[in-house]
């Protein structure tokens, strides 16, 4: 049986943040485009992020603005604008976690000299706060603790926001095969090769995914892998968003969450998540409650349960194998590879890829959905939803 014929002006594959706003912003600006993804939506670095809209400071602790913290910055001014309903891409319905973080150092003369380089950030300088102003968990905490206006979200709340709004054209199925053509490719998908879209640019935007789809598409983007050992406590805690800092570097990172049952998640990372990678779970776990505990002195964690995860930070290739500056977005013909970086860089990627998919385009059809094919959204879960495997902790 042949499969059947579908036409498009752009095709995204992968259903992460990275694709779905691609998605949304190609469609606001009148391009006929589809998406597919294998995986329930966010599946692998979407859900598992922290969902903070990097302002810009963490890329400047070393004590200069560089293209990566500028970039942030800008893009954070952007994200304020959507989740107040303008720039393009409404957001008002995600749910913010909190308008501000805290940064605060760690009581070492290195802390002290990465809370000098916080002070330069761009738009987002941090400002300092008075003692008896701080929320009552830094109240153990010695030194300078500064209030910074950086926003955190909830990542699954930003995907079900984007893909209820684009439904008809989200589908759940398997890359079989990219073909390239003479004016845009023809993608090969379903289990047995049921149905074949003809599109003018297709993007990869796969995470790990892009991998083996640019090895199909012939377009070989050179990847790298940057493992992550995130950390979870959940409990009866109060709600922490902010960093550790020591030096130039981000000793721990908190975000948080609220259970159906009341208690607390804590969703940690930073440099623990950097170190955690090179040890087994136990390890780690004993490791990463210490880092905590030493941050967050004032905090009683006695009765929480802790429990943690690997995820791996997909990017294009760099020669000293470190994160790269900029959120990425390749042409190789028609094909179109991209990775955000960081989920604050994911609006400008989208407007950057969007400017280049309307001078490709040759309209074939309105491409409205998937018609039939479609079978509803899924959407993959957050990491302390599915992957908790940790015994309670005793009293510290």
């Amino acid at each position: 049986m042949s499969a059947a014929q579908i036409s498009a002006d752009a095709l995204i594959i992968g259903g992460g943040v990275a694709g779905l706003f691609i998605l949304d912003t190609l469609v606001d600006s009148g391009v006929g485009a589809l998406l597919v993804d294998a995986h329930p939506l966010g599946s692998g670095q979407t859900t598992s992020s922290q969902g903070i809209l990097h302002a810009g400071v963490k890329y400047a602790l070393a004590g200069s603005a560089g293209d990566d913290a500028v970039e942030a910055s800008e893009a954070a001014a952007l994200w304020s604008e959507m989740l107040c309903g303008g720039a393009g891409n409404d957001l008002r319905g995600v749910r913010v976690l909190t308008d501000h973080c805290w940064l605060w150092r760690s009581a070492s003369w290195a802390g002290v000299a990465g809370m000098l380089g916080a002070r330069l950030a761009l738009r987002t300088a941090p400002v300092a706060v008075a003692e008896q102003e701080r929320p009552e968990w830094l109240r153990g905490v010695k030194g300078d603790v500064l209030k910074l206006g950086e926003t955190v979200i909830d990542p699954r709340s930003l995907l079900q926001v984007l893909a209820e709004r684009h439904s008809a054209r989200i589908l759940r199925s398997d890359v079989q095969a990219i073909e390239r053509l003479a004016n845009g490719a023809s993608v090969t998908m379903g289990g047995t090769g049921e149905y074949r879209v003809r599109a003018s640019s297709v993007i990869l935007a796969a995470g790990n995914g892009n991998e083996r789809l640019s090895a199909l598409a012939d377009a070989a983007e050179p990847m790298q892998r940057r493992p992550l050992r995130q950390l979870m406590i959940r409990g009866s805690l109060p709600l922490v968003f902010g960093h550790c800092i020591d030096g130039a570097r981000t000793r721990v990172t908190i975000t948080s969450d609220r259970l159906a049952d009341g208690s607390v998640v804590w969703h940690v990372g930073g440099q623990i998540a950097e170190d955690g990678v090179r040890m087994d779970a136990s390890e780690f776990l004993r490791y990463g409650l210490a880092e905590v505990a030493s941050a967050l002195p004032g905090v009683e964690l006695g009765g929480c349960e802790a429990g943690e995860y690997v995820v791996d930070r997909a990017e294009p290739r760099t020669k000293d194998g470190r994160r790269p500056p900029r959120a990425f977005a390749q042409w190789s013909g028609s094909i179109c590879t991209v990775w955000p970086i960081k989920l604050v860089l994911a609006p400008l990627l989208a407007k950057a890829v969007c400017a280049q998919v309307r001078e490709r385009s040759v309209v074939r059809s309105p491409s409205n959905g998937w018609g039939d094919l479609r079978d509803g959204v899924t959407m993959a879960q957050r990491p302390w939803e599915s992957r908790w495997n940790s015994p309670q902790m005793g009293t510290r």
